[in-house]
């Protein structure tokens, strides 16, 4: 799926994602789904200057694989403590590392990376 880069397309990419997943049979991890993707996209969203923001879905035998790619090369930033109930924002990748395994980033061309991560459905999970 691609979409531009708006406000919107987070809430778009979760839905479309939680979707699919029912359609399949996958239901149960909707949620968390819904929840990885939309920090991951809100991501690109915010920290790249993409016109658009594309995203890959593979539903494997035990569990869905999601790549989100932007713009901006370089790696996933370490893990650090979470920010104060005050602050709004750096949440993200550690609720990805929560309900997620696998969250990585591979360079994608010259210019951009690859942000995946993968849930396990069924008797994997």
């Amino acid at each position: 799926m691609t979409a531009p880069r708006a406000a919107t397309t987070p809430k778009i990419v979760r839905d479309w994602l939680a979707l699919l997943l029912v359609a399949f049979g996958h239901g149960e991890i909707a949620d968390q789904a819904r929840l990885c993707a939309s920090e991951a996209v809100t991501n690109a969203y915010r920290h790249t200057r993409s016109d658009r923001i594309t995203v890959e879905v593979s539903l494997g035998p035990t569990a869905v694989t999601v790549w989100v790619d932007d713009d901006r090369p370089g790696w996933l930033p370490p893990s650090r403590p979470l920010p104060s109930w005050r602050e709004e924002q750096g949440r993200g990748l550690n609720l990805i590392r929560a309900h997620a395994s696998n969250l990585r980033a591979v360079p994608n061309g010259e210019l951009g990376k690859r942000v995946q991560f993968m849930l396990a459905y069924g008797e994997a999970a």
